[in-house]
């Protein structure tokens, strides 16, 4: 079955939707997404991941499609919590994909109850794809009115769960590709992150960052230059990721840091940190050479 066929039997079903049902549906749901084409990237899943939670690589496109369409019917938020929830809690990969979807299109309705409902979701994140797929919950309300509901979020950066940290993070830092003007911002949000010591949160610390070029790079050349530093190993992972995995046709702004980085590696000892740092000077280099 084709996407569009998928898309039009996810509105048949939704039709017969309603919030005492919402387990029926969403057996439908998961009948009609299972003859759905298998993405050719779901050998990548790790083993581990696969065996926590029920995955069939179903197409990414697809899922996302059909929680649009379910989205358009919502007339009431309340009705639609509880399909939402359940098929996040027990309907695995796909079933999470189409909830967060479905979130994010009712999140602006109503985000003194939806906001809530995705950060209790988040926490059950089991890998960094289960987190960043949350994004599509929370993003449509943050891009509306950043000047409103990025303040909600600064609770989020300091909460003991890495998934809603990281979730947090990856908004912040997608807002700027379409909001540059808020750039600036977005990056001071997440300086307290700089040093946290989990290996997800600092890798969606690095691609904020590096997001951020694609809206102010000036801003981002400056947050690099100013906050550039320090023993961490956490930061000095960051930072060296931030150069090692920046746009290409980025680098050329940002090879005037070559010193920086330089007299950086200078004051390390830790031989993963004087890797990290090495790695990210020879790119800065090629950039001068380039």
């Amino acid at each position: 079955m084709d996407k569009k066929q998928m898309i039009a039997e996810t509105r048949k079903i939704i039709q017969d939707y309603s919030r005492e049902n919402h387990m029926h549906t969403a057996d439908l749901l998961k009948s009609l997404w299972l003859k759905g084409d298998v993405t050719k990237s779901s050998g990548l899943v790790k083993k581990e991941q696969r065996e926590k939670l029920e995955f069939k690589g179903i197409q990414l496109d697809v899922l996302k499609s059909m929680g649009k369409e379910i989205g358009k019917e919502v007339e009431n938020a309340d009705d639609f919590l509880p399909l939402a929830e359940t098929l996040w809690n027990n309907y695995g990969r796909e079933g999470r994909i189409v909830s967060a979807v479905i979130l994010g299109k009712i999140v602006v309705s109503d985000p003194e109850k939806i906001v809530p409902v995705c950060k209790k979701l988040v926490k059950t994140a089991i890998s960094w794809e289960d987190c960043d797929n949350m994004v599509e919950g929370i993003e449509p309300l943050i891009r509306k009115e950043p000047d409103v509901y990025l303040e909600w979020l600064h609770l989020w950066l300091q909460d003991e769960n890495k998934w809603v940290r990281r979730c947090c993070i990856t908004v912040i830092g997608r807002l700027p590709m379409k909001r540059p003007e808020y750039t600036s911002q977005c990056l001071n949000m997440i300086v307290p992150c700089l040093t946290d010591d989990d290996k997800e949160v600092q890798r969606a610390v690095s691609f904020a960052i590096r997001m951020g070029a694609r809206g102010n790079i000036q801003a981002v050349y400056t947050f690099v230059r100013t906050h550039a530093g320090g023993l961490n190993p956490g930061k000095i992972w960051i930072f060296s990721d931030v150069i090692r995995s920046m746009t290409k046709k980025f680098i050329p702004v940002f090879k005037r840091l070559l010193p920086v980085y330089e007299e950086w590696l200078h004051t390390v000892d830790n031989p993963q940190s004087k890797r990290s740092l090495q790695s990210a000077a020879r790119v800065l280099e090629a950039g001068f050479n380039g």
